[in-house]
């Protein structure tokens, strides 16, 4: 059955010698759209098997018809699993972003700091909640118990207050909303975030390779591994 949504993926490995990142794109008996990204942590072995053991049992899940808090569980899961009488892969974890458009809803579940964006015109707003320590250095900032310039080099800044583990889940963030004409969806892995957010959506409107390729040209000396999946209305 023919949807309304059509996505499209790219991926890059950055600076990074290896890439942790996974990522699925499907579109579903009914039409509708499932986008997934997982940034893996815990080292080489340990980020690249949690992020595709994420996504792997996440659309098996959805493809199963499950929910996507089922999925999240499924994933969640398969990582504790994954990890079992293996102690290259402890303290393997990952993030993950998924979102499910039909018709003319969009869906997500997320957990982590992948960051879920709609765009429209010059305008991008953030749709899901960053689990990492950025908001509260921001709350930080606000408050002045840190000047600018300290919290944007906070150390912390990029730690992960959840992640999928294995264990019990504490922050989960998910949501849904109609969608308008016009309107695009980023997910994305924290990869995106070395460009601004007019930069970002000045380059919702071209291909997610060439936002890709946007990141790599700002050429910042320790770029992230670096996944997008766009999601937008068939012309």
């Amino acid at each position: 059955m023919a949807g309304r949504w059509r996505g499209e993926g790219a991926q890059d490995r950055g600076a990074r010698p290896y890439q942790e990142d996974s990522w699925a794109l499907r579109t579903l008996p009914d039409g509708a759209v499932l986008a997934v990204i997982a940034d893996g942590m815990g080292g080489h072995a340990g980020g690249a098997t949690a992020s595709k053991l994420v996504v792997d049992d996440f659309v098996a899940a959805i493809e199963a018809g499950r929910t996507l808090r089922q999925a999240l569980d499924a994933a969640n899961e398969a990582v504790r699993a994954g990890g079992l009488g293996k102690p290259e892969l402890a303290g393997m974890g990952s993030t993950l972003i998924a979102a499910l458009v039909r018709e003319a809803e969009v869906c997500w579940i997320s957990v982590g700091d992948s960051p879920f964006y709609l765009a429209v015109g010059n305008r991008l707003e953030r749709l899901n909640a960053d689990h990492s320590m950025a908001p509260q250095i921001e709350a930080m900032r606000a408050k002045g118990i840190l000047t600018a310039e300290e919290a944007a080099a906070h150390p912390s800044r990029h730690t992960l207050r959840e992640a999928v583990m294995g264990a019990p889940l504490a922050l989960i963030d998910e949501g849904s909303r109609a969608m308008k004409p016009g309107e695009t969806l980023l997910l994305c892995s924290d990869g995106v975030e070395t460009l601004a957010h007019d930069k970002i959506a000045a380059g919702a409107r071209r291909t997610a390779q060439a936002l890709v390729e946007s990141v790599l040209a700002a050429r910042a000396p320790h770029q992230d591994n670096v996944t997008i999946i766009k999601l937008e209305e068939q012309a």
